[in-house]
């Protein structure tokens, strides 16, 4: 194999199917990449899983060499693909304080990933959630507790090991403790080294001795580890010295996307591809420019800055991992997984699936038991959320949902679970954006009523550059709740709302908008479900649970 050929296959490129973006131009490109260019591997953002099942195995028909197709699954299959299942957060995961359910979601997210092609799930977040202004992180994350986080972490990765698809931990060595979003530009963690070994190191080190496959990169700057304010992606220190060296991580070690700003800097992104593999990374992630990128590898090998012996090691660690995963080409058998699905007891045991079957019931099982058991009720003052589920009826009661204009939240499944158990009853819808008359109408709906029940949908987005809901929209929330005698605030957001929101006396928090949560909530409300009085980060005094309440 020739230089050019060798160094084309350390490089992904990305196919999104995403809204606005033109999916013939996009698979037309990809293919060029894959035939003519010979790149190893794609990331897939958006479609549905019969389009993407039939391209994938389009691509690989058509390329000479097997291909790593990658794609973030830290919600399950649904997360990017339409037609998957999608499963809660992974800090809603950690807050129902079972690890085997963190094993269920990486064996569902598995084998519905394989069946579609996908054999390099992105997922999980090893990050110790650190800093509750994070941006970028947040629920992504299983929480706050580095032995919490690692008993997690190695819980999924061996759900998707025996789902047959290889897990990546990430964001190494670690993007919890960070106030600005990658995405954007870079952030810097300042924390000093014996800080970072007994908190962000510790999942990591757990994922390497678990056997994780592939690990991930941060875009972010830790300069007591290095001195300077090098990304880590582009650190020797970081990625070699520590992590294979230190850690004795073996496996592929893939870059974080190249077209980030917190990795490019004052380079374009082959530059950046070139440093990457100089601090010892094998996969580059989604540069700007593939071909350019290409042509960068090649030649820093001819100028002398890489040796072909260096290439030659991160294309061996691409074929070993890409030859586990051909003789793993599906979920294993029943028999020898022992997890949970729902209930979170060792004795239940996921079904054997049918050969290369993608969708199971028991994986929407699995997404609605995490959900039922992640809600988590951190603040009822007033003890309103124990009271008589009639207490919500239609004509006594008013909902509404406060939602991001920019990134408008799906409500089927909150809207039709409440109509569904109480007849007549509406959600009313708000968003930053509103008039304030608009909002003056709801206020004075909502102050006919004995109570009001608003759900708060705010979730973490890449290049957002925000924590959490912005002001206008935190002042809908305050204004609703104080006009009837009794409210209740559920947060499909991370817990840290809570600090924004004080005057609330009756508040759970839900993590994230998906479909199951959405279910779980309700549930929640009418007394169909536990609810769980705890926080899976360590919160500052503002955050203190007043009260433990389960309600079964």
């Amino acid at each position: 194999m020739d230089i050019r050929k060798k160094v084309a296959r350390l490089v992904s490129s990305a196919y999104s199917d995403r809204a606005g973006d033109e999916t013939a131009e996009q698979y037309r490109r990809l293919r060029d990449e894959v035939t003519g260019l010979g790149v190893g591997g794609y990331t897939i953002f958006g479609g549905n899983v019969d389009s993407v099942a039939e391209m994938n195995r389009e691509l690989a028909e058509a390329c000479e060499h097997p291909l790593l197709v990658s794609s973030d699954l830290e919600r399950g299959l649904g997360q990017q693909l339409e037609g998957g299942t999608v499963l809660p957060s992974q800090m809603a995961v950690g807050a129902t304080g079972v690890p085997d359910l963190a094993f269920a979601q990486g064996w569902v997210t598995a084998v519905e990933a394989s069946a579609v092609g996908i054999n390099l799930v992105f997922s999980p977040v090893a990050d110790v959630m650190s800093e509750p202004a994070n941006p970028i992180i947040g629920v992504r994350a299983f929480g706050g507790d580095p032995a919490k986080v690692s008993s997690f972490t190695t819980s999924f990765i061996r759900g998707c090991r025996l789902g047959g698809c290889a897990a990546t931990a990430k964001h190494f060595p670690g993007h919890g403790d960070t106030a600005i979003d990658s995405h954007i530009e870079l952030p810097t963690v300042k924390a000093d080294g014996a800080t970072i070994a007994r908190r962000e190191l510790v999942p990591f080190r757990a994922a390497v001795d678990e056997g994780v496959p592939a690990v991930m990169t941060a875009h972010v700057a830790y300069p007591n580890l290095t001195g300077n304010e090098t990304p880590a992606t582009l650190s020797p220190e970081i990625m070699t010295g520590i992590l294979r060296d230190d850690l004795g991580f073996e496996g592929i070690l893939v870059t974080d996307a190249l077209v980030m700003g917190g990795v490019k800097g004052e380079v374009d992104s082959s530059e950046a591809a070139v440093r990457a593999l100089e601090a010892g990374c094998d996969v580059l992630l989604m540069p700007d420019d593939v071909a350019g990128t290409i042509d960068a590898l090649e030649r820093a090998v001819k100028d002398g800055r890489v040796t072909e012996a260096r290439i030659d090691l991160s294309v061996a660690r691409i074929d070993a991992l890409l030859s586990w995963i051909e003789s793993h080409p599906g979920p294993a058998e029943a028999k020898e997984v022992d997890a949970a699905v729902a209930a979170g007891s060792r004795d239940a045991a996921l079904p054997e699936p049918r050969a290369r079957a993608w969708k199971n019931p028991r994986h929407d099982e699995a997404a609605i038991g995490i959900a039922r058991q992640a809600i988590t009720l951190v603040r009822d003052d007033d003890n309103h959320v124990a009271c008589d589920p009639g207490h919500y009826s239609a004509d006594r009661a008013a909902f509404f949902a406060v939602v991001d204009a920019e990134r408008p939240t799906n409500l089927l499944w909150l809207r039709s679970e409440l109509c569904e158990r109480l007849p007549g009853a509406a959600i009313t819808v708000a968003d930053g954006s509103m008039p304030d008359g608009e909002i003056d109408r709801m206020v004075e709906e909502a102050s006919r009523k004995e109570c009001c029940v608003v759900s708060v949908f705010d979730e973490i987005a890449a290049w957002r550059g925000r924590s959490g809901p912005d002001e206008r929209v935190l002042g809908i929330v305050r204004r609703l709740v104080a006009a009837p005698p009794k409210a209740i605030v559920f947060a499909f957001t991370g817990p840290q709302i809570a600090a924004h929101l004080p005057e609330v006396r009756s508040l759970l928090c839900c993590y994230d908008g998906s479909p199951p949560m959405q279910v779980a909530a309700v549930e929640a409300l009418l007394g169909k479900n536990p609810i769980r009085g705890r926080l899976p980060v360590p919160v500052p005094p503002f955050y203190e649970i007043g009260h433990g309440l389960t309600r079964g």
